[in-house]
């Protein structure tokens, strides 16, 4: 079998590249669906594409179980787990102390020791903060996954985990605390299986990288099909249920999440030859990523405390305001970190 590790990468440079831009765009298009008046084609409009951008955190997921099957042989775990703690974890713990403070100086919360502890277990402290929390699970189980993913028939495993995601997805902890009562637990949208089948799909796409990448090329025509069919049934479905949710909106939503994640990888796959070159003037932002899909949030917040501030109160003026610094103050921020990383490193060698 060809393995993912002999794969250039140009595409995933695509898809980090995309899924954190449209994260920026579902956090800062937040304050439209919960204050404009729906009865505004702008609400309606805003409410449907963040709601078709509803996939990029399960894109994430695949994404992160897709480089960590690229490594060929023994994983050496010891290094393993300090890159991860020294890239994710040390971030996000910095990360969250940081809007936490931000939050006390607005007084939207009393400093407490406990409290902090408690946003930095269940990354309930802003809105994205979620993900890091599952997929550090993940992480912290991957010896089992290179032992049964590297053994595991692919065309028994999905159908298995996209079950058991399916399962949570219905209310699996709901129906836990019936058979126990006194379970007071509620975050089960943080468990990992909740979102295991697009981290097995992902490690089953690295294992096997180059018979992924000819299946999307031969069946563009059917990927393309199934994904504007279930875009248009998400969409559809998120007007008519609007405020309710409506019954089977989970798994249609999880059907939907598939499609767009294979329609989006089959065009990441115009960049993995000769497209590449346009990806080069991005590379930094790439390697930026985690950094924006980090600090994001708090440049919102930032800068609807000062649009508040000024008295500026039209949503649309406000949004577009919003759009521009949520993607240009986080992008910024970013890169300047990562060159000012770049030179403490080279003064460090030098020393």
């Amino acid at each position: 079998m060809a393995k993912g590790q002999s794969v250039r990468k140009q595409d995933i440079v695509f898809l980090n590249i995309f899924f954190c831009f449209v994260v920026i765009f579902i956090h800062a298009s937040s304050e439209i669906i919960e204050k404009m008046n729906h009865g505004q084609t702008m609400f309606w409009a805003i409410l449907i594409l963040s709601r078709l951008s509803g996939f990029v955190v399960q894109g994430f997921i695949l994404l992160s179980g897709v480089k960590l099957f690229f490594k060929a042989g023994h994983m050496r775990y010891g290094k393993f787990y300090l890159s991860r703690l020294v890239s994710i974890v040390i971030p996000y713990v910095i990360w969250v102390v940081i809007y936490y403070l931000y939050f006390c100086y607005r007084n939207f919360y009393v400093f407490s020791w406990s409290e902090l502890g408690h946003f930095l277990l269940f990354g309930d402290i802003s809105a994205h903060f979620y993900f890091i929390v599952v997929l550090v699970q993940f992480y912290l189980l991957a010896p089992l996954w290179m032992l049964l993913f590297r053994r595991a028939n692919p065309a028994v495993v999905l159908p298995v985990t996209l079950i058991i995601s399916i399962m949570f997805g219905m209310g699996i902890g709901e129906a836990a605390q019936v058979i126990w009562p006194e379970l007071e637990f509620s975050r089960w949208d943080l468990l990992f299986p909740r979102y295991m089948f697009y981290w097995t799909a992902g490690c089953m796409i690295g294992l096997y990288y180059r018979e992924f990448q000819n299946y999307l090329r031969e069946k563009w025509i059917v990927i393309t099909a199934f994904f504007i069919l279930c875009a248009a049934l998400n969409a559809w479905y998120t007007v008519r249920c609007i405020g309710n949710g409506g019954p089977w909106a989970d798994q249609m939503h999880t059907l939907y999440c598939i499609s767009a994640i294979l329609f989006f990888y089959m065009l990441a796959q115009l960049f993995t030859d000769g497209g590449a070159v346009f990806l080069r003037p991005l590379a930094g932002v790439d390697r930026a990523s985690y950094s924006i899909y980090l600090v994001h949030c708090l440049v919102i917040f930032i800068t609807n405390d000062i649009l508040d501030m000024r008295g500026i109160v039209s949503l649309p003026q406000r949004y577009g305001i919003r759009l521009l610094c949520a993607y240009i103050g986080s992008v910024v921020l970013c890169l300047l970190w990562q060159c000012g990383k770049r030179q403490i490193a080279k003064i460090m060698q030098k020393n």
